[in-house]
């Protein structure tokens, strides 16, 4: 009697185990059930790149992908609303180099930039920044613009969106580098500090090229340097802060990548890289 018994139990466990082996299969097969959402720090206007891999994202997955524009506190609004998220892979954020450094800038921050997010992939990269001032600064370079700073300590500002950003890091990144006194005052976005440089409330900003160019190109900015390694093909007489001021740590570029919450499966990781 007992053998009859303990077949039929080794046939129950081997079932239970691979329907809980097949569980996960199942949920990517599923997946995905709704309409997915993709947090983005850019205001609209500027996450054009943002919506063209959504558009093309929700074709290939069979629903709709949208984009929710969660501007504010230096990517926290967005990245709290990610990271609680179900893990689901039914909500994304687009996430930049520099949010990994945030915990740095931000001890005190309720999240793990690396530990409470799932990578996805890599969609954007390469981007770098442009040094502007108004068209009637009396700076034509950096060594002009530096020297005016030094002349006047205690009063020259340069604005940037938000804290902890590349334009951020790479404006503070010259400062220190060059021994120059600038006041930092931080603005909720790219295109508030545009304006607030075109006001002149501030002195020089550094912003990122897709934002820079048309304001370049249609004469409202003069820009004075790049941050990439190489010059940028719109502005070939425009140096790279390197070549200005021979230090490799003046190279900042950044990069965009698709993430969800911790602990995403695996299956449902592995389904939204290869589309």
């Amino acid at each position: 009697k007992g053998l009859p018994l303990m077949k039929t139990v080794i046939s129950l466990c081997v079932a239970s185990l691979t329907l809980l082996a097949a569980t996960p299969a199942a949920a990517a097969e599923a997946f995905p059930t709704k309409p997915l959402r993709i947090f983005t720090v850019l205001p609209a206007g500027t996450d054009g790149y943002v919506r063209a891999v959504a558009g093309k994202l929700g074709d290939l997955l069979g629903q709709p992908v949208v984009v929710e524009n969660r501007v504010g506190a230096g990517g926290v609004i967005a990245a709290q609303a990610t990271s609680s998220a179900p893990p689901d892979g039914h909500t994304l954020i687009v996430l930049a180099a520099a949010f990994l450094v945030s915990k740095n800038m931000n001890p005190g921050l309720a999240f793990d930039p690396v530990g409470d997010f799932s990578a996805v992939a890599k969609i954007y990269g390469g981007s770098s920044s442009m040094l502007l001032v108004r068209p009637e600064s009396p700076a034509k370079n950096v060594e002009g613009l530096l020297a005016l700073a030094k002349a006047n300590p205690g009063k020259f500002t340069y604005g940037v969106g938000g804290i902890g950003g590349q334009p951020h890091l790479s404006a503070a990144s010259l400062l220190a580098i060059t021994g120059t006194p600038a006041t930092h005052i931080p603005f909720k976005t790219q295109n508030d500090v545009a304006l607030a440089l075109l006001r002149g409330d501030v002195d020089f900003t550094i912003l990122a090229t897709t934002t820079s160019l048309p304001l370049v190109q249609t004469g409202k900015f003069r820009v004075l340097a790049v941050t990439s390694g190489n010059r940028v093909r719109a502005f070939p007489e425009v140096p790279t802060l390197r070549e200005v001021f021979k230090n490799d740590l003046l190279v900042q570029e950044t990069w965009s990548g698709l993430a969800g919450p911790a602990r995403m499966p695996q299956e449902i990781i592995r389904r939204l890289h290869g589309e």
